[in-house]
């Protein structure tokens, strides 16, 4: 969703109403759907955008990956917390698997992950923005967290009929919980994009928004709303000082308020052209084209 998710959908080209352009949507599967292959076919490039250089050198990036952090961005399938919560422990979920996901449940004394293809990646992003000495990619499962996921969980939300209330109910224990479920670094605001785990969290984010919007395209395909500056202190004290609100309201193309239109600009910090939310609303536009499995 656009008021707390990663963006992930204007990279993963997934459709419906499919438009002129969006001819060949891409899929995204859940990650119990894909096969070993299709899973190493994911995982393998990811390590590679983590030695790859950066295009921008946004926010010092020294690697690709570096950029799709800090822009919180990236393209990914989709983890479906609601499934694996429904049918079994948090531990035993194939996404932490050694093998064929993003590390086992293993961790050594300081709660970095000894095994998968990211137990050896490093972290040099700070909260501010600027670069601070290599940390480990950290996590400490949270089995009563991921409880807040469930799907009675979700489908309180879709009991909401405007944009703004579902995005306020899935925005709280749906998207908050997965964070915490997942723990480590996972938990900082600014950060947590460096646990390629955030990426699935937020597409199935994004899907649940979709099944909603689909219930009725009329209407909720141009149902936005909510404010641009956020007001909770946890966001704000996160905030860095070199992007202060004051940078961006006038640059999101809302007519100088505070109120998200569906003519907010989403920068995408020269990685990809700015688009604006209208232009991403629907999973089969030309700019997404998209299809969820």
């Amino acid at each position: 969703m656009l008021k707390f998710a990663s963006l992930a959908s204007l990279l993963l080209p997934a459709a419906h109403s499919v438009s002129g352009a969006c001819s060949n949507p891409s899929v995204r599967k859940a990650w119990t759907a894909l096969n070993d292959d299709e899973k190493h076919d994911f995982l393998k490039p990811e390590v590679c955008l983590m030695e790859t250089s950066s295009k921008t050198r946004y926010a010092g990036s020294v690697s690709h990956w570096d950029e799709l952090q800090a822009l919180h961005t990236a393209q990914v399938h989709y983890w479906d917390e609601q499934a694996d919560q429904a049918a079994a422990p948090l531990y035993a979920s194939s996404i932490f698997n050694a093998e064929m996901g993003f590390g086992s449940n293993k961790t050594d004394a300081n709660g970095c992950i000894v095994d998968g293809p990211f137990a050896n990646v490093t972290n040099t992003l700070l909260s501010n923005f600027t670069r601070g000495p290599p940390q480990c990619l950290t996590r400490a499962l949270d089995q009563a967290q991921f409880n807040l996921v469930a799907q009675a969980k979700v489908g309180l939300c879709d009991a909401s009929t405007t944009y703004e209330d579902f995005n306020a109910c899935l925005g709280g224990d749906p998207h908050v919980a997965g964070h915490y479920a997942v723990g480590g670094i996972m938990l900082d605001l600014a950060l947590s994009p460096f646990d390629t785990i955030f990426f699935l969290h937020h597409t199935n984010l994004d899907r649940l928004w979709w099944v909603w919007q689909s219930r009725d395209l009329g209407a909720r395909l141009t149902d936005m709303g909510g404010v641009n500056v956020a007001s909770f202190s946890v966001l704000t004290q996160a905030q860095p000082k070199s992007l202060p609100a004051g940078a961006f309201v006038p640059y999101f193309g809302d007519g100088g308020g505070n109120v998200t239109t569906l003519n907010h600009n989403l920068w995408m910090a020269d990685i990809l052209p700015n688009v604006t939310i209208a232009e991403v609303m629907d999973i089969h536009s030309d700019v997404i084209c998209a299809e969820y499995l």
